[in-house]
């Protein structure tokens, strides 16, 4: 194993906003060798990204926790000195560790992420171990920063690591067609806010199919079952001329031209806002957790917003024709953003 390599922890899943963070990291430092592992089966389409993976992997991991105090992600960090965990929602009590094979390296950094939900003070406490010895911690909302803030100087806070992207190979039109990033609220909410969520992005279809609008449903991830939840909405709209799907398999460049062919953005997916924010388009955020909510908050978004968790109150005479006007400059956000890299290259060397 290259010494020299990072160990990286970074959700690997199909998800077109995490692929976005391998994309970003990958093209960055294309001279630098990661080193990974993931449950999910998925493997890298970067060549400097090394992705341990499959069932071997698993049953390995499986056998390694029940009888050793060990994992492989322990084995592969005692190997190597410095790492890196880039994503968003990679703190959630109840769904993420509290990475400790980190401990076993000399140095590491934490960027693009936000804190929570959590449940307990043990779960923040467990947590700040992990930052207060990080060489570089950024969070990408004040809320999350503001928790961690008082461990020291190596807190900081930075735009998300999307509003950074490159967008000069993007195909930006402003074609009269709204893209609808659709979510399984079962997976990613509440079982009870399915029907009623799929109910709304039927009336929001028929909406803009009926003024003319292209309509196209898009799905970030197959894996989080959003294919699923479209297929399940599709069925419910009578009159499908002026609707179409678009599912995300992995091509990166293919699914940002699909946005970039739009002028406005329905975002269930919270980087759908973000992508529509940087292609400088209409965005109305259909939220299902306050990491939205915070995002948009610190960069003052005064557009339409669409709470899942309040939607049985949400008509679609609420939307004015200004909602479907608005546009946020993001220019200082992409710009700021690049405060989240700010110290990888001392640990890259």
């Amino acid at each position: 194993m290259n010494k020299n390599a990072c160990y990286l922890k970074l959700y690997l899943n199909n998800n077109l906003g995490d692929d976005l963070f391998a994309k970003i990291i990958s093209e960055k430092y294309p001279n630098q060798e990661f080193i990974m592992t993931s449950y999910t089966g998925v493997k890298s389409n970067f060549n400097n990204i090394k992705v341990i993976t499959g069932f071997w992997f698993r049953a390995i991991n499986k056998f390694l926790k029940t009888f050793t105090n060990t994992t492989i992600e322990k084995i592969i960090a005692s190997k190597l000195e410095k790492g890196l965990l880039i994503g968003g929602s990679m703190f959630i009590e109840g769904k993420s560790g509290i990475y400790e094979e980190f401990n076993l390296l000399n140095k590491y950094e934490i960027i693009g992420s936000n804190f929570g939900p959590y449940k307990t003070e043990k779960y923040i406490l467990d947590c700040k171990k992990l930052m207060e010895k990080a060489d570089y911690v950024c969070f990408r909302d004040t809320k999350s920063y503001n928790l961690f803030k008082d461990l020291g100087e190596n807190i900081n806070i930075a735009p998300d690591i999307v509003f950074g992207l490159d967008t000069s190979k993007i195909k930006i039109t402003n074609n009269k067609k709204v893209v609808i990033s659709v979510i399984d609220c079962k997976r990613k909410l509440d079982e009870k806010y399915q029907e009623i969520y799929e109910k709304k992005i039927v009336e929001l279809a028929k909406y803009f199919a009926g003024n003319n609008y292209e309509v196209v449903f898009m799905s970030f991830c197959e894996k989080e079952n959003d294919e699923k939840a479209i297929e399940r909405i599709f069925e419910k709209i009578e009159d499908k001329e002026k609707i179409t799907k678009y599912y995300y398999k992995g091509n990166i460049e293919e699914a940002l031209n699909v946005l970039g062919d739009s002028s406005i953005i329905v975002g269930s997916r919270f980087h759908a806002n973000i992508l529509g924010l940087v292609l400088n388009k209409t965005i109305i955020p259909v939220i299902y957790s306050d990491k939205t909510v915070n995002a948009l908050n610190d960069i003052n978004f005064k557009g339409k917003i669409i709470d899942i968790r309040n939607i049985e109150g949400f008509e679609i005479d609420n939307i004015k024709e200004a909602d479907l006007h608005y546009k946020l400059d993001v220019t200082k956000e992409a710009e700021n953003s690049k405060i989240q890299f700010k110290e990888l290259s001392k640990l890259f060397n």
